[in-house]
């Protein structure tokens, strides 16, 4: 679903007044006779025309002025927007105005006209003359070196890319490019339809919170200027996004605001009398309300849709709606929706047909042809997401279609029997898990050499990008310097973003990755050892805003002996229940920690560990939604222990991915360990110091990071003690290089030739943008500043190690649905770590310290990070520490992987060098010794 644009009036510009009766047109006569290039001329007769109700008589007087001046511009122009009901008639009014304005070099009024005829084309469905007009528009305003006009080419060709289904991610691209010359002083017209796009787009990736400001910006810009039709359109989009937030939790009261925000933009809707907005509200409210009130809604949706895309949207809900009572009516309902989509060329109406058509199934063909008409539909979204380039806005925008593989995965497991529904489940949801990180991986390496030129210039970008950060570490920077600076900083990025894009074509169609082989059921039961067992989560609501089913909450338990499924809470439970337990262990609650940690252990996992077989000692876990938040270990059985001291447990984004992982286990290399402790905080001095001297006589600093005040950060004096740990325990080779010496350079030039990598620093997770994710080091070279960013690490030479990350947070990010958590973490993969150690919170300083160094000690026997990780935790829970102490610390990846080979503990040794000595001074006196009597 999409938010339908304002046609005409997002496009035209401001006219000059005229008087409202039939002897106005005669003044508008005589004004044009005189002034035949007068666009206020020319455009009298447009507004008398939409003010009385003229138009036919508006548009047989201004075509005869065509013979008599058929080189004026604007005559044919507004002649387009008298036709704007003709879409042919207007068509080739615009062609005439594009052409005349073309031939006396006027960019502003080619543009103009091109703009409007994007807008027949497509309300024609003529999508390939769209794309031609949309692309001409760009080298119109390129040409003519206007930044506005550049910025409004950029927007059409955003709008472009929305209509057909296109790269979303390169949309939000060209919209962040002509942000900067449209606000805050810009013309209205540009500005509201920079709104227009930005929303919709934003909502589309998932960035609610994003779609939802420009929808309120929008909405006091149009209150302001008096326009009812932008206010409306803007009511309804805010709305929209009401409704995909109770779609996603459908709790009683963001239904209730969904559905008071909807109402709210029909009456707008039907004030200014917008029928798109007034039959998409009626559409919206039918996806929220009871059978009764919807067939209404559904009856006003139809009688009120004015195109043939928003008669889709009315038919392909009204298909739900009939598909229980009258199958036979649903799908002669659906097919009707499928050619109006068709004809409208929307994109977007056709999947949601496709969706309609997967539900459908269920109800009226046979279970083998319900999951073959699902996997079509999945085919479909699919189709969707492969267009687009840019992996991060590849997550985003997969994530707001994974409630449909939850559906079709649930509905596999609420109505199947037998390991055939189990296994066509656990490979609908292994189709939706870390996608994009999985399609990243299996594409690595296999791309073309890049540009060389467009390299340079993305290097030279970058490093300019690094110097104007490091001027925003700068603690005595005046605020106004600082937000100029921080534009600048904008700046770059979306200028670096450009040109990573550029390089993506280049790159070619690596479509082929994106369709990586999927673990199957049968695959991971194979690939699991007896005393292994994999535990994959769904979380979705039982019931969505209109009290349908919508795919559920489940726990399937693989073993190498067979699978078995379980009903959980649902999201709407599970959710507040997640966020009240992850708050206890702020508040070190222990006594309430304990009480609350059996409770969810009996809910999510009491029944499934109890059919374990005999001798499961290791679980590989694959959560969904807010468990990715969830410290499994914490958890306690009905005989209080927590469950580490039960399992060794492994956290891993898919099965897919732990598959790969295992399958191309690396051997311990040469160079074992580089730890990078307690680089210096930008600014840090005696002030620093001093906090430092404090932190010790009170409680130890946390190592987080806040971008605005960096400066304020203290170093990490137990850091340092951790990374001699790493050395200490790991030894032959590892490096340790602490203070200016733990740098980002050193990093980059050196960092791929160590098999583990220890992080003991600070670090910030920007859960909006998740590129902007660093680790702080120190720069190390003038071209570094020290913020190891998540679009840095990406581009790491990692293969197969492991990376610990003992900051906090670092193990968090953005939640997206489906692909699982935008940080620090996944950037890691992205790079090829197998494995990385990282924190689901913050990390007191000492607590750290204390919980890695007796990490080390167990990995430096040989021990796989997963049993390393238990052991730890158990030694910290028998210390007495508290669960906030070592519960948050989770392994994700490869669990099973060895980093380092064992080394001998020291007693032994110690013996092995005195049973040497021992044999050595016996050789020598042997030798010493005479033989005998024998002379």
């Amino acid at each position: 679903m999409k938010v339908r644009s304002l046609s005409a009036l997002l496009l035209l510009w401001p006219l000059s007044a005229a008087a409202g009766s039939p002897a106005a047109l005669d003044r508008c006569e005589a004004t044009l006779a005189a002034k035949p290039e007068s666009r206020d001329a020319a455009a009298c007769f447009w507004t008398v025309a939409t003010e009385q109700g003229l138009a036919a008589e508006a548009d047989r007087r201004l075509e005869a002025f065509l013979p008599r001046f058929p080189d004026a511009p604007w005559i044919p122009f507004y002649l387009g927007n008298i036709r704007w009901s003709e879409p042919h008639r207007a068509e080739a009014s615009y062609r005439r105005a594009a052409s005349a304005f073309a031939a006396r070099r006027d960019a502003a009024g080619e543009l103009k006209a091109r703009n409007n005829l994007y807008v027949m084309l497509t309300q024609q469905g003529k999508m390939r003359e769209a794309s031609a007009e949309a692309e001409r528009v760009a080298s119109v305003a390129e040409a003519s070196g206007d930044a506005e006009l550049a910025a409004r080419a950029k927007i059409l060709l955003a709008r472009h890319l929305y209509d057909t289904g296109g790269d979303l991610g390169r949309a939000a691209l060209l919209l962040d490019q002509a942000e900067t010359a449209l606000f805050p002083a810009g013309d209205y017209y540009a500005r509201r339809d920079w709104l227009q796009r930005r929303a919709p787009v934003a909502l589309e990736l998932g960035r609610r919170r994003e779609a939802r400001d420009a929808y309120q910006r929008l909405a006091a810009l149009t209150a302001e200027a008096k326009d009812a039709l932008g206010e409306s359109n803007a009511r309804y989009g805010l709305a929209r996004v009401a409704f995909e937030e109770a779609a996603e939790l459908p709790s009683e009261g963001a239904v209730r605001e969904a559905q008071t925000l909807t109402r709210k933009a029909l009456a707008v809707g039907s004030a200014a009398g917008d029928r798109d907005v007034e039959a998409l509200a009626h559409h919206l409210l039918a996806m929220m309300e009871s059978s009764r009130t919807a067939l209404a809604h559904l009856e006003s949706c139809l009688e009120v849709a004015a195109t043939d895309r928003d008669r889709s949207y009315c038919l392909h809900a009204l298909t739900r709606r009939l598909a229980d009572r009258d199958p036979r009516a649903a799908r002669s309902t659906l097919e009707r929706a499928f050619r109006l989509a068709r004809q409208a060329a929307d994109p977007w109406s056709l999947i949601l047909c496709w969706r309609e058509r997967m539900r459908l199934a269920w109800v009226d063909a046979t279970p083998e042809q319900a999951l073959a008409e699902g996997r079509a539909a999945l085919e479909v979204i699919e189709a969707l997401h492969d267009v687009q380039r840019n992996s991060g806005r590849r997550a985003e925008l997969f994530s707001t279609w994974a409630e449909d593989y939850h559906w079709l995965s649930g509905k596999l497991l609420q109505t199947g029997h037998g390991p055939d529904a189990l296994a066509a489940a656990f490979s609908v949801t292994e189709r939706m898990r870390a996608r994009s990180l999985v399609e990243s991986l299996a594409a690595a390496g296999k791309a073309p050499r890049s540009d060389p030129a467009l390299a340079a210039r993305r290097a030279a970008v970058l490093e300019e990008l690094a110097r104007v950060q490091r001027r925003l570490l700068e603690p005595g920077l005046p605020a106004a310097a600082r937000e100029a600076v921080r534009r600048e900083q904008q700046r770059l990025e979306i200028a670096e973003a450009g040109l990573r894009e550029r390089l993506a074509e280049g790159a070619g169609d690596l479509a082929a990755h994106r369709r990586p082989d999927f673990a199957s059921l049968a695959r991971v039961r194979r690939a699991l050892a007896a005393d292994e067992a994999l535990l994959s989560f769904q979380v979705a609501p039982w019931q969505d805003a209109a009290g349908r089913f919508a795919g559920g909450a489940w726990l399937l338990a693989v073993t190498r002996h067979g699978a078995r499924v379980y009903r959980l809470p649902g999201r709407v439970e599970l959710r507040p229940t997640l966020a009240m337990f992850d708050g206890l262990f702020a508040a070190r609650a222990p006594d309430r920690e304990a009480t609350a940690a059996r409770a969810l252990h009996d809910r999510l996992l009491a029944q499934a560990l109890g059919d374990l077989p005999a001798g499961v000692q290791r679980l590989v876990l694959v959560p969904d939604d807010d468990l990715h938040r969830l410290p499994f270990a914490a958890l306690r059985g009905a005989d209080g222990a927590p469950l580490a001291t039960r399992y060794q447990l492994t956290v891993v984004p898919s099965a897919t991915l732990w598959l790969r992982w295992r399958a191309s286990r690396p051997l311990p290399g040469a160079r074992p360990a580089l730890a990078l402790a307690d680089p210096p905080a930008p600014g840090a001095g005696k002030a620093a110091s001093a906090s430092v001297a404090a932190g010790r006589r009170g409680a130890p600093a946390e190592r987080a990071a806040v971008f605005a005040a960096m400066h304020a950060l203290p170093p990490l004096p137990y850091a340092r003690g951790e990374g001699r740990a790493v050395v200490r325990h790991l030894g032959r080779g590892s490096v340790l290089r602490v203070g200016e010496e733990a740098s980002e350079a050193f990093l980059k030039r050196d960092g791929g030739s160590f098999g583990l990598l220890h992080f003991a620093a600070h670090a910030l997770l920007d859960d909006e943008q998740p590129e902007r994710s660093f680790v702080l080091l120190a720069p190390g070279a003038r071209g570094e500043d020290g913020l190891l960013q998540a679009r840095e690490i990406a581009e790491l030479d990692l293969a197969g190690d492991t990376v610990v990350l003992a900051s906090c947070r670092s193990a968090s990010g953005r939640l997206l649905r489906g692909e699982g958590v935008m940080g620090l973490a996944r950037a890691f993969f992205q790079a090829g770590a197998h494995a990385v150690v990282a924190s689901l919170w913050r990390l007191r300083d000492d607590e750290a310290e204390a919980l890695f160094s007796s990490f080390y000690r167990h990995l430096g026997r040989g021990e796989s990070l997963a049993a390393a990780l238990r052991a730890a935790q158990i030694e910290r829970i028998r210390a007495g520490a508290p669960a906030a102490a070592w519960a948050g610390l989770v392994v994700l990846g490869d669990g099973e992987l060895v980093p380092v080979r064992p080394r001998p503990e020291r007693r032994w040794v110690a013996a092995a060098v005195l049973a040497a000595v021992a044999a050595g001074a016996a050789v020598y006196a042997t030798r010493r010794r005479p033989e005998g009597g024998r002379v």
